[in-house]
């Protein structure tokens, strides 16, 4: 066997366990699913019971027969991550059970990428207790599920189709009699393809059970050609009666009456707002047979209560499963989290009444809320509520574009995503663990995918390589922690590599239509030199050169200095005689005539060209009173650029004057869109926490709190005094600062507290500037 190539300590912490199967590690793996167990004996229960676990792809522990958690983090077989969870709470003395749903889907998607393989690894040393997989665990292919389905959609995994007459439902329970099982084959850790380990890095995925919102309309049918066999539950459901009349109702419980032979009863049940997680449901009365399909949606129609079906999309969203009923109670948890508000629980072929329970199992990153906004401006609360809501629903193991669709770590997405974060929480560990997944997936020719893991080739986007890279510069100015960017040298090198092989004699980057140059959801040119793209790369070398500096690399650090300031004198011939930045080169070299919003925010930005400025900033403020003589408006996403840059100009009551009437739309939703309205090509999501900024900027305008050095050891306090009362609770490394103001008896009566560490330059309208620390109160004419 050939040697690990593991490194201590997971050399150590899995020296004697390995990957196990149910067969040949590499044979029939199309949507697998494989049940583990393994018992064991205690003589006490430890104070502290550390369980160390990792699958590929995927699995749910339980121990005892009580759902544990769900893993691994995503990630990449060269250096595939592993969970460490403290069982010590579902231990008992005497004899123990760890059971293991693993999951393989057999195939890559905007999340994983398949080595061919499958596998579960498991360790724990509990004093005279020692537990790894091997042989003497016990394990089989789970039958009950139907392996040929559709994918969810062209980014995730295949719908789960669970037939419970095959019986095995109880196989996670300590009594279960496992003897007929076979046992495994095995693979020692750090043989390829998983030629090492790592930590995961982030905490584990919350689990919460509660109950699922309320029923809001009923309706019954036909069921459509096929349907006992049908694999895209999504499509059927679509091509039958979806309309629905009111109902009201628990959906938790449901008593559902007998929908006869080929007919089904639909119940339409609202969770009030997007979620992400799945179902749990238990079923009485059942005669075997009767079909249960789950169809989840974002959106319906409020006149006939109808979901908004549209296969196929521009992802062929399918997102739904279906449990079989076996004779008498069947209980099922569906494995795959999925995000959505509505979904339809669709009965089929029943011959008597059924009792349905039904739990939602939600799951996410654990978001501690340590951040928070108030305002007497009550809209303005909610939309901010929203956006944290949003920004919660897009943080699973990675932060994701949407929980609806895709789920996959887009990495523009996530520059918003992680300010936001920094305002909610002050937790970055997402973030950097996302910062070293880009930088471990790159094209031959130096550039990072728009997401990763991925297998979406069609995704190469090399804007947002220029954003990875200002990102590790984000990442320090959060944390003070320049690590990221050192480790990420190399690859940093070879993207660097790649603009300079595509740098042409006109000085600037131009165009390489094998990629997709993204710039933002909207009429930009793209073709020959783009000003854009071209500000990017300038963001990015100057941030380069700083980064260099402070790691004491001077070479390095004059190299992108003297490359940033060759492109600055060429981008500033694309100033206008308006005084506005032009959107760059055609493919014939001719100077475009569009000045887009996009190229005056990057050019004030960078401070391209001071004597335009004024200009340029005036440009930016009439965009914002009347968009419509422009054709490249900026999207929900990338209006942030011009709503920092706006705020930080002094015209933060202006963003908020502009924000208010496009996010309000959105609360009633109870998440942010993708876009202000739908994309012509694809329908858009309803939860995308890329245009959940107002977060962070709300804080920013009315709390009056923003951040002006690295970790935060300096501020400015400059608040908007927009309404009657507002302030801001920012958490930071040094900890929170909390800012508040009201006005009363005709006058402002403000607070700024700061943690030790930190010192804030005030700047009141009309007041010379001043510099303060701890605690402080002013009183100011209204």
């Amino acid at each position: 066997m050939p040697p690990s190539l593991l490194s201590a300590p997971e050399d150590k912490i899995f020296a004697r366990a390995e990957w196990i199967w149910p067969y040949d590690h590499r044979w029939d793996l199309h949507n697998a699913y494989a049940l583990f167990r393994r018992d064991f004996t205690l003589l006490r229960v430890p104070h502290r019971a550390p369980l160390f676990i990792t699958a590929d792809q995927s699995y749910h522990l339980y121990i005892n027969g009580a759902f544990v958690g769900r893993g691994p983090a995503r990630g990449f077989q060269s250096h595939w991550p592993y969970d460490e969870i403290d069982v010590a709470r579902w231990l008992v003395p005497g004899r123990n059970v760890i059971a293991v749903r693993a999951h393989n889907p057999g195939f890559s998607n905007f999340q994983y990428v398949s080595a061919g393989y499958a596998g579960l690894l498991v360790a724990a040393h509990w004093g005279a207790v020692r537990i790894h997989s091997d042989a003497d665990w016990r394990c089989r292919l789970q039958p009950n599920v139907i392996r040929d389905t559709v994918q969810a959609s062209q980014q995730l995994f295949s719908q789960e189709h669970f037939d419970a007459r095959l019986g095995l439902l109880d196989w996670m329970n300590s009594d279960f009699d496992d003897a007929g099982w076979g046992k495994p084959k095995g693979q020692r850790p750090g043989v390829l393809p998983w030629a090492n380990l790592e930590p995961r890095g982030i905490p584990q995925l919350f689990e919460e059970a509660s109950r699922p919102g309320r029923v809001i309309g009923s309706g019954a049918g036909a069921c459509g050609a096929g349907w006992e066999q049908a694999r895209n539950l999504y499509l059927l459901r679509q091509g039958e009666d979806h309309t629905h009349a009111i109902a009201t109702g628990d959906a938790g419980q449901l008593e559902i009456p007998a929908s006869g032979d080929g007919q089904f009863r639909s119940y339409l049940i609202d969770l009030g707002k997007p979620v992400v997680g799945n179902f749990s449901i238990t079923v009485g009365g059942a005669r075997g047979g009767e079909t249960i399909d789950f169809v989840y949606t974002e959106i319906i129609s409020p006149e006939t209560l109808e979901p908004a079906l549209r296969f196929p999309d521009g992802s062929s969203v399918s997102f739904s499963s279906r449990l079989i009923c076996r004779a008498g109670r069947t209980e099922h948890m569906f494995y795959h989290p999925y995000g959505f508000r509505y979904a339809m629980i669709v009965v089929r072929n029943s011959s008597a009444p059924l009792t349905v329970s039904l739990w939602l199992r939600r799951t996410g990153y654990p978001v501690e809320r340590r951040g928070s906004f108030q305002s007497s401006d009550r809209g303005l609360e909610q939309i901010w509520e929203t956006c944290a809501w949003s920004q919660q629903n897009c943080m699973l193991d990675a932060y994701v574009d949407t929980p609806w669709r895709e789920q996959a770590q887009w990495w523009g997405d996530a520059r918003v995503q992680a300010w936001n974060t920094f305002h909610l929480s002050g937790d970055a560990r997402l973030f950097r663990r996302g910062i070293y997944q880009i930088g471990a997936q790159t094209t031959f020719d130096g550039l990072t995918y728009g997401h990763a893991p991925t297998m979406a080739h069609n995704c190469i986007i090399p804007d947002f390589t220029l954003i990875w890279i200002v990102t590790q510069w984000d990442y320090y100015w959060q944390t003070g922690d320049l690590q990221p960017f050192r480790d990420q040298r190399a690859v940093i090198d070879g993207a660097l590599g790649y603009f300079a092989a595509h740098t042409g004699k006109d000085g600037l980057v131009h165009y390489d239509p094998r990629y997709w140059l993204f710039l933002d959801w909207t009429e930009l040119p793209r073709d020959g030199a783009s000003s854009i793209y071209n500000l990017w790369l300038l963001i990015a070398l100057e941030r380069l050169a700083e980064m260099h500096r402070l790691s004491r690399d001077a070479e390095a650090s004059a190299k992108c200095t003297r490359w940033a300031a060759r492109l600055r004198t060429k981008l500033r011939t694309l100033v206008n005689s308006r005084g506005l930045m032009s959107d760059g080169y055609d493919a014939k070299g001719k100077l475009l005539r569009s000045t887009s919003p996009h190229a005056q925010t990057l050019a004030l930005m960078t401070g391209l060209a001071p004597k335009s400025g004024a200009v340029m900033e005036d440009f930016l403020l009439e965009y914002l009173r009347d968009e419509s003589p422009h054709t490249a408006k900026p999207s929900a996403y990338w209006i942030t650029y011009v709503y920092s840059l706006l705020t930080d100009l002094g015209h933060g009551a202006k963003v908020i004057s502009h924000l208010r009437p496009r996010w309000e739309p959105m609360v009633a939703q109870g998440s942010t869109f993708e876009l202000f309205q739908d994309h012509p090509e694809f329908p858009i999501s309803h939860s995308h926490a890329w245009s959940a900024h107002p977060l962070f900027h709300l804080m920013g305008i009315i709390g009056g709190i923003r951040q002006v050095a690295p970790a935060w050891r300096k501020i400015r306090f400059a608040p908007e005094f927009v309404g009657v009362s507002g302030g801001a609770t920012v958490p930071t490394p040094r900890g929170a600062i909390s800012s508040q103001w009201e006005r009363r008896d005709q006058q402002l009566h403000v607070e700024l507290n700061l943690p030790r560490g930190i010192t804030a330059t005030v700047a009141f309208e009309g007041q010379p500037s001043r510099h303060v620390t701890g605690k402080n109160r002013w009183t100011l004419r209204a």
